[in-house]
C-alpha cells in the first residue's frame, strides 16, 4: 500500500491522533477502500486481544492454597488477633478487586464501542436503516432486541439523525443510532441495564468524548469527537425521551 495516510492508520486506531490530524484520517477513510480495509483488520485484532485478556483470571484454587498454609498453631488470644488482621486484610482485597473489576469490564466496553465507531466513520454503509425520521427508525429495532426504548425528536435542533443498526457487545444485542452535527458523526449505544443509577459520565480520549449513564433500565454510551456542548445538549435530550 502506498497510501500516504497508511502510516497513521494504527494511531488512528488507537486513538493517538489530535482531533485535526483525526479529522483529516476520518475524512480520508471515506474515500480510500484500503485504508478503510486496513483499520477494519486492526480493529479485529485489537478486538480478539481485548477478548482474551478476559477469559483468564487467578484459580479458585489459588485462595484455598494460600489459606491452608496460614492455617499455622497459635495461641488463642494471638490466633483471634491474627485472624482478624486477616480478615481485614481479605476484605479491603476483595474489595479492591471488585472495584477494579467493575471499573475493567467498563473500559473494556469503552474501548470496543470507540472501536465500532471508528469502523462507522470508515464503512460506507455504517447503518441498516437508513432514515433521519424517529418514527421509522424506532419501530425497525422491534422484534431484533429485547428493549424498547425512545428517541427525541430532532427536527428543531443542529442534530441529524441518519439511521441505525443492531449491535453487540460482550454477546448482548444493544442499538446503535447515528446521527450527525456539524460534520461530526456521533454513535449512541444502547442496551440494557441492571443499574438503577442516572449518573453521567463524562470520558475524554485524545480523539474522542464518551459519555454514559443509565436511565429507564437502559445503559447509554455517546461516542463523538463534536464539541462537549453538542455532547451534553444530545445526551440531555435522550435521557429526557427515555425518562421514566
Amino acid at each position: 500500500m502506498n497510501c500516504k495516510y497508511r502510516q497513521k492508520i494504527a494511531l488512528y486506531a488507537d486513538d493517538e491522533l489530535g482531533p485535526p490530524e483525526q479529522q483529516e484520517v476520518s475524512g480520508h477513510l471515506a474515500t480510500c477502500p484500503e485504508c478503510s480495509a486496513a483499520l477494519l483488520e486492526l480493529l479485529e485484532m485489537k478486538k480478539s486481544v481485548r477478548l482474551a485478556g478476559t477469559r483468564f483470571s487467578a484459580p479458585l484454587e489459588l485462595r484455598r492454597t494460600v489459606q491452608e498454609k496460614l492455617r499455622v498453631r497459635k495461641t488463642p488470644a494471638a490466633f483471634w488477633k491474627w485472624g482478624l488482621a486477616l480478615a481485614c486484610c481479605l476484605l479491603v482485597a476483595t474489595l479492591s478487586f471488585m472495584v477494579y473489576s467493575r471499573e475493567q469490564r467498563q473500559n473494556t466496553v469503552i474501548a470496543g464501542l470507540v472501536d465500532q465507531h471508528i469502523i462507522a466513520l470508515a464503512s460506507e454503509h455504517a447503518v441498516d436503516v437508513v432514515s433521519d425520521d424517529r418514527h421509522n427508525v424506532k419501530p425497525w429495532f422491534q422484534g431484533k432486541l429485547p428493549f424498547t426504548f425512545n428517541l427525541p425528536e430532532v427536527a428543531n435542533s443542529p442534530f441529524k439523525l441518519d439511521g441505525g443498526k443492531v449491535v453487540y457487545q460482550q454477546q448482548e444485542a444493544g442499538a446503535e443510532l447515528q446521527y450527525e452535527i456539524r460534520k461530526h458523526k456521533i454513535s449512541v449505544f444502547i442496551f440494557r441495564s441492571q443499574d438503577g443509577s442516572s449518573k453521567l459520565v463524562h470520558d475524554r480520549g485524545s480523539s474522542f468524548t464518551v459519555e454514559h449513564w443509565t436511565e429507564g433500565g437502559l445503559r447509554f454510551y455517546l461516542v463523538t469527537d463534536a464539541s462537549s456542548e453538542d455532547v451534553h445538549q444530545l445526551a440531555s435530550m435522550l435521557q429526557e425521551a427515555n425518562r421514566l
